[in-house]
């Protein structure tokens, strides 16, 4: 019998969307344009012209608080059979050479550099197109259609947590079970010696309290103590007016740190205990990596600001500086990247934006990215984690379903996917307060495990540090620490450890629902 789960409706997934842009929109600098283009969109001349739909970020404090808060959604475009694809700022391309950047300004009218914006950009020259957009409505989609193949010209993408469904596969809810999934390794010596960097939405605020570590103590060391903790510039909590904002912590000697350090920078949580969206993600990522490999050094960075997102200008140079960060700290770059983040381009693309930092990554020959594949049960190929299929400094993961043995439905796949991990019904470290979810079940792909264990009431989602959650973000983590642990078993390098993993991924693969193999590492997955 086929117990494959049914997925969201066309329609539910349509609201989801808008409704989660309108989250986006509200932490977004206000007054940014952005173009949300039809997944029907192509820069082949000879395709078809998509629609678009324009919106701006609100000024009105009022107005952005009412959508953070759920309170309000964005009005979706007045077409039924609008499908959206693509979001990228309006009127913005982004010349990765200076042969691109010739050539949009000899094909294309009324282009102009953005000077200053060119300047801090690790991804090239970004210019503003002025001329009167064509039949779609779209400047940036008409310009790229009058450039020849290959034009290292681009959108400036909106890098997020997912693509088009722009959150994680379902919301968190509380479990009622106080037990992390994956279980904490029973070998305590796990990642001894290695260090992994999680780039997401930082830590928790007062993770590290005490109270707070005894709810999930796998974050903390093994002498009982948090090393390279983080305070607030003032000492207190952050409140609801103020933005998710990078903190520094104190400076630290890595040299002195005793192994399975966790240190990292914080992500705002309402003085009033309300748990925002995104909030914990990074923290849940965190203790994934930390029950697999218990003695691996974790540095947790909060980049993805705005509801678990980034514009892909900024993307690579966010990268580049928080690895720069890390490298000041220690001396060199981490051996395991786990990013649980990305974009799907437009047709025949990659993502130009990572250049710089893809070369980075080849230079540092001891380092491997392991890299999400995104949640929109979409075959398309979703960047950086896409590059895997060429690129062996990269891995890229998809999720499994709680019985470890089938593709989770909302997991994208295809050849370009590394190795599938469990994604669905992950336990680990959360925030402390109360949580509303903001879409309905119908509008969540609805997978439940095997052997139901329950979870408290939604309606309340009041969370005690620890919360149940799915996504391919949470599948990236479980490998990264598999990384982890083998390098300490095996005393190799993360590349070599990953070539081992995925070797035994292939040995024990299943095949999936179209009959293709589904190379898989298990929560239990043997290292030696």
């Amino acid at each position: 019998m086929d117990t494959t789960p049914e997925q969201p409706s066309r329609d539910a997934l349509h609201r989801r969307f808008w409704r989660q842009f309108g989250l986006v929109l509200a932490e977004l600098p206000a007054g940014m344009w952005l173009e949300v283009a039809e997944a029907s969109a192509t820069r082949d001349p000879e395709g078809p012209v998509a629609r678009c739909h324009v919106v701006r970020s609100p000024e009105d404090r009022g107005y952005r608080e009412a959508l953070a808060a759920g309170l309000t959604t964005l009005a979706p475009p007045p077409l039924d059979d609008f499908e959206p694809g693509y979001v990228y700022e309006k009127d913005v391309l982004v010349c990765h050479d200076e042969e691109g950047r010739d050539e949009l300004r000899r094909l294309v009218p009324g282009v102009e550099e953005d000077v200053a914006r060119s300047r801090e950009s690790s991804a090239g020259t970004v210019m503003r197109l002025t001329a009167e957009p064509g039949t779609g409505g779209s400047r940036v989609l008409d310009a790229l259609r009058g450039l020849p193949d290959g034009a290292r010209v681009s959108p400036n993408y909106l890098v997020s947590i997912c693509n088009v469904n722009l959150c994680p596969a379902d919301e968190p809810r509380v479990p009622s079970r106080r037990l992390p999934v994956p279980p904490v390794n029973r070998d305590a010596g796990a990642g001894l010696g290695t260090s992994v960097v999680v780039i997401d939405t930082g830590l928790v605020v007062n993770w590290d309290l005490d109270e707070r570590l005894a709810v999930y103590p796998w974050l903390r060391d093994e002498d009982g103590r948090v090393t390279g903790r983080l305070e607030q510039r003032d000492g207190s909590d952050l409140l609801d007016d103020v933005p998710p904002r990078v903190l520094p912590g104190e400076p630290w000697d890595s040299t002195s740190l005793p192994t399975g350090q966790v240190a990292g920078e914080l992500r705002g949580q309402a003085a009033s205990g309300v748990v925002h969206e995104y909030v914990g993600h990074g923290t849940f990522i965190t203790g994934v990596v930390r029950c697999v490999a218990p003695r691996t050094r974790v540095r947790t960075y909060n980049r993805l600001q705005w509801a678990g997102t980034t514009d892909a200008d900024g993307f690579g140079r966010h990268l580049l500086d928080a690895l720069a960060d890390y490298e000041d700290r220690n001396g060199a770059w981490p051996d395991v990247i786990s990013l649980s983040a990305g974009v799907r381009p437009l047709p025949g693309e990659s993502l130009r934006s990572l250049d710089a930092f893809m070369e980075e990554l080849h230079r540092h020959e001891n380092t491997v990215l392991v890299a999400a594949a995104g949640n929109d049960a979409s075959d398309q190929p979703f960047y950086p984690a896409a590059y895997a299929r060429h690129d062996p400094s990269v891995i890229a993961v998809g999720a499994l379903d709680a019985t470890q043995s089938r593709r989770a439905v909302y997991s994208d796949h295809g050849p370009w996917v590394s190795v599938y991990a469990r994604g669905s019904y992950l336990v680990n470290a959360f925030a402390f307060g109360s949580y509303t979810p903001l879409h309905p079940d119908d509008e969540i792909f609805g997978e439940r495990p095997e052997v139901e264990d329950g979870y408290d009431d939604p309606g309340d989602g009041l969370f005690h540090g620890l919360a149940r959650w799915s996504g391919t973000s949470f599948a990236t983590p479980l490998v990264a620490g598999l990384i982890a642990a083998r390098m300490s078993a095996a005393g190799e390098s993360s590349r070599v450890a990953a070539r081992w993993l995925l070797g035994r991924a292939h040995a024990q693969a299943v095949r999936d629902r179209d009959g293709e193999p589904l190379p898989r590492l298990l929560v239990d997955q043997e290292v030696r």
